[in-house]
C-alpha cells in the first residue's frame, strides 16, 4: 500500500512540472516598493547657503498584468505590464523653520525575465529570474509651494534597467497559482535630475531664479519590492485538445 500511494504521489508531482509545459497562463499583480539603504535608495542630504535639503525615499506600490510561458518543464519566460508610483520626503531646514513636503514619481514598466524552477513539494516549486524592464517615464514633475518650487527632469522617457526575482509558488490544479517572492529593480542610469529651490520670502516663489538657496538631486530609482501574484488556471490538456480541432 505505501508503495502504491509514493508511486500515486510521484505521478502528481510530475504532472504538477509537466503542466507548465508550452503553457501560457496569465495573471494579476501587486508589488509594495521597499526602500532600503543598501541597493542604494539611501537618504540625501545637500547644504546650500546654511539650508539643508533632505530627500528621503519612502514606499510606493506596483500593480498590474503578468503573463507566463513554458518552454521546458523548468525553464520558462514572463512577461507583462505594470504602473509604479513611488513617493519621496522633501524636507527643507532653514534656521528655526523646517518645510515638509510629498514628491511622487509615476512609471510604466514592460519587464522580461527568464524563470527557472525547482520542485519543493507537490505543489511547491521555488524559481529564480532575471531579465531587464524598460520603464516609460511619461513626464517630467513639479511641485510648489509659498516657500519652495521643486521640478523633477525625466533623463529620457524611456529608461532600461536590470531586474532580478526569487519567489515561491503555491500551485492548485483548479483554482489557479499563489506567489509570493521578491524583485531587485536597479535602472542602468539616473532616471530624473530633482531640483529644489528655496525661498525665504514667499513673494519671490513665482521667479524661478529668485531662490535663497538650491540643491540638485540625481535620483538612480534603485527599489526592491514584495511581490504578490495570482495567476488563473488553465488546463493543459483542454489545450492541447483546442489545438487538434484547430
Amino acid at each position: 500500500m505505501n508503495k502504491r500511494i509514493a508511486f500515486l504521489l510521484f505521478c502528481l508531482s510530475s504532472f504538477a512540472v509537466i503542466a507548465q509545459k508550452n503553457v501560457t497562463t496569465f495573471g494579476i499583480q501587486l508589488k509594495p516598493v521597499v526602500p532600503l539603504n543598501f541597493i542604494g535608495a539611501s537618504e540625501e542630504i545637500i547644504t546650500n547657503n546654511a539650508v539643508n535639503f533632505t530627500l528621503t525615499p519612502r514606499s510606493g506600490y506596483s500593480f498590474g498584468m503578468v503573463a507566463r510561458h513554458g518552454f521546458t518543464k523548468m525553464l520558462s519566460i514572463e512577461s507583462g505590464i505594470n504602473f509604479t508610483s513611488r513617493k519621496f520626503d522633501l524636507s527643507i531646514q532653514d534656521g528655526g523653520f523646517t518645510g515638509k513636503e510629498d514628491i511622487k514619481f509615476v512609471t510604466y514598466d514592460i519587464p522580461l525575465l527568464a524563470l527557472l524552477y525547482i520542485q519543493l513539494g507537490d505543489d511547491i516549486f521555488m524559481n529564480a529570474a532575471f531579465g531587464g524592464s524598460i520603464s516609460f517615464l511619461p513626464t517630467d514633475w513639479a511641485t510648489s509651494d509659498y516657500y519652495y518650487r521643486h521640478a523633477s527632469f525625466r533623463s529620457g522617457w524611456v529608461v532600461p534597467s536590470m531586474l532580478a526575482n526569487v519567489g515561491f509558488e503555491y500551485r492548485t490544479y483548479d483554482k489557479g497559482f499563489f506567489y509570493l517572492g521578491a524583485s531587485y529593480h536597479r535602472p542602468f542610469k539616473d532616471f530624473t535630475t530633482t531640483n529644489v529651490g528655496y525661498y525665504n520670502n514667499s513673494s519671490n516663489v513665482n521667479d524661478i531664479n529668485g531662490h535663497d538657496a538650491l540643491a540638485s538631486f540625481k535620483l538612480d530609482g534603485s527599489y526592491l519590492t514584495l511581490d504578490l501574484r495570482y495567476f488563473f488556471h488553465e488546463d493543459p490538456v483542454r489545450k492541447a485538445a483546442r489545438k487538434k480541432k484547430k
